[in-house]
């Protein structure tokens, strides 16, 4: 029986990220579960659902995956976005962290961009430029060289910082007894922070956070111009005509690729990033060369529309943890999806991280399809179908 178009893409782009020459010797790893500690001479390119490095990386270092811990040293950036991640390595240059959870042991030689739910930062990290946070909650406990801009929910600083701290915090900023700030401390919030001023060098800046209080009307204009609530719903409406064709065609794919999608969301997760990561190599492989620009600009394409399809699985897969009907009808199936694509672009506005919720439930929608599909056709192949 011959693969659909969409296993014969993901087939090509994991052939294409693996076997096409290249003049340098960057290096990809894609496994589910991935343990790595031979050193590397140049640039990694890492994927996985849990991903263990310890190997010691010569260049930059690429990581995507869903429990991700870095144990190696790199000499350049490293780049890494999961759901939960931990750095107990030392970076040579930038840290750029999006997740769930960011847990920072090891040294960073520049800056640290980490914008997650949670960021915890260890008492003998030492980062060597600016912490840059956007975060639900941060544990600043170790040294920070320049500056700590950006914001959160919470901060708690227990560390040194010699440069200045500009944050904006929807509860409170606390400084422990080992807190030090040799700059200055300009903090907006809800209210006032109690707090020992001989801990600070500079001075201290308290503006209050004012949340106007207007009508609905004035409030979404405030926020969103309508060229963007016309985009959102267009998108929105988009997303029910596809649901509507799949609920159509294909419910029971619908159906079980939620169900792999609950039972099973971390290996969803980390397959999805596989086969997105690998996608977007070939995509970036191909582009070098002009005869494979052609390519690269079809896979590109089709990627966009099977991550427009994973928003739908997504969907699903959200709305049956919301509602789960005793007896599905299509009728059913096509409103829960329509519930969690609802959810899914409503949590995509949520400042700081909605995007990268909403960006790692999609991804899950994808991996579960393609799990979904390959349980499938192992059941053909065994029934010779």
């Amino acid at each position: 029986m011959k693969r659909n178009f969409f296993t014969a893409l993901i087939s090509c782009a994991l052939f294409v990220a693996f076997t096409i020459p290249t003049t340098s010797a960057v290096v990809f790893l894609a496994q589910d579960e991935l343990s790595s500690s031979e050193p590397i001479l140049d640039d990694a390119y890492v994927a996985g659902g849990m991903v263990t490095m310890e190997s010691d990386i010569e260049g930059d270092l690429y990581v995507v995956g869903g429990s991700l811990m870095i144990n190696g040293d790199i000499s350049g950036d490293l780049v890494i976005v999961g759901g939960q991640i931990t750095v107990n390595g030392n970076v040579g240059d930038d840290l750029r962290a999006t997740g769930g959870s960011i847990f920072i042991n090891g040294n960073v030689g520049d800056d640290l961009i980490a914008p997650g739910g949670q960021v915890n930062i260890a008492s003998e990290s030492l980062i060597g430029g600016s912490l840059i946070l956007g975060s639900g909650f941060a544990n600043i406990l170790g040294t920070i060289n320049e500056n700590i801009l950006g914001g959160g929910g919470k901060i708690v600083l227990g560390g040194t910082v010699y440069g200045d701290v500009q944050v904006e915090v929807q509860e409170t900023i606390t400084l422990t007894e080992k807190a030090k700030i040799n700059g200055n401390l300009i903090y907006t919030g809800l209210r006032k922070a109690e707090l020992n001023e001989d801990q600070v060098e500079g001075f201290i800046e308290y503006n209050e956070l004012i949340v106007e209080n207007t009508n609905l009307g004035e409030n979404i204009k405030g926020i969103f111009s309508k060229l963007h609530i016309i985009f959102q719903v267009f998108q929105y409406l988009s997303m029910l005509v596809l649901a509507f064709v799949i609920v159509m065609l294909a419910p029971a794919t619908l159906i079980g690729a939620a169900e792999i999608a609950k039972a099973r969301p971390w290996k969803s997760l980390g397959l999805g990033l596989v086969i997105a990561l690998c996608s977007i190599a070939s995509i970036i492989v191909l582009s070098i060369t002009i005869i494979g620009l052609p390519l690269a600009g079809m896979l590109l394409a089709i990627l966009c529309i099977t991550m427009c399809l994973a928003k739908v699985y997504a969907g699903a897969f959200i709305g049956k943890m919301l509602i789960n009907p005793k007896k599905m009808t299509r009728a059913k199936l096509f409103w829960i999806s329509a519930l969690g694509i609802f959810v899914i672009e409503i949590v995509g506005l949520v400042p700081f991280i909605g995007w990268i919720i909403a960006f790692l439930t999609v991804i899950i929608g994808f991996g579960a399809l393609w799990t979904h599909k390959k349980d499938l056709y192992g059941k053909l192949n065994l029934q010779k179908i």
